[in-house]
């Protein structure tokens, strides 16, 4: 459920679709992905306006919950994805976070840590977005690499993968949150 756009406006242009985004959050419904949402009185929302390096940029971002406009089946369904996903990304963290606590210690992980992780990041992957899998497939390489300096006991290396692999997972927030 993404509706992103990229493209080219003129000025008026942007004012009109801006316009006219305003005027629906103003009566208090919204027109997207071929759906009408209620507005609530208060959203989540985050706005940025910032001049760096001779250019404007500007973001707006906004959100709020919607579970209470599904039916009670897709609701139901909703919201033991929701659950299932959160178990898993608390799995996820806590193998992440083990396998961290030995490379600090300067010690190479242990297999079964490593092979802890694998295993919580393939559920993770189950969940995972289409919109998601370049970001999902570049952190699966790189677990890979992990796995094989692991197994040939190469700490450099392995230090380095995991690196990435946070590198990876704070990129995809940024660009999925």
């Amino acid at each position: 459920m993404v509706e992103e756009k990229e493209r080219k406006l003129g000025r008026l242009e942007l004012a009109d679709y801006l316009g006219e985004m305003s005027r629906q959050l103003k009566e208090g419904r919204l027109e997207a992905e071929g759906r009408t949402w209620t507005v609530p009185d208060q959203v989540e929302v985050k706005l940025e306006l910032k001049e760096k390096h001779g250019r404007l940029q500007a973001k707006l971002s906004w959100r709020w919950e919607t579970l209470k406009e599904y039916g009670q089946a897709s609701r139901e369904a909703v919201t033991r994805w929701q659950g299932s996903f959160k178990e898993v990304k608390i799995r996820l963290a806590a193998c992440f976070k083990k396998v961290q606590q030995a490379a600090a210690q300067g010690l190479c992980p242990d297999d079964r840590a490593v092979m802890d992780l694998v295993e919580a990041s393939q559920a993770f992957q189950q969940f995972s977005r289409p919109e998601w899998q370049g970001r999902m497939q570049e952190y699966l390489d790189h677990l890979a690499n992990l796995e094989r300096a692991v197994a040939g006991r190469r700490l450099e290396e392995a230090l380095h993968e995991l690196q990435d692999l946070k590198n990876c997972m704070i990129s995809c927030h940024q660009e999925f949150k």
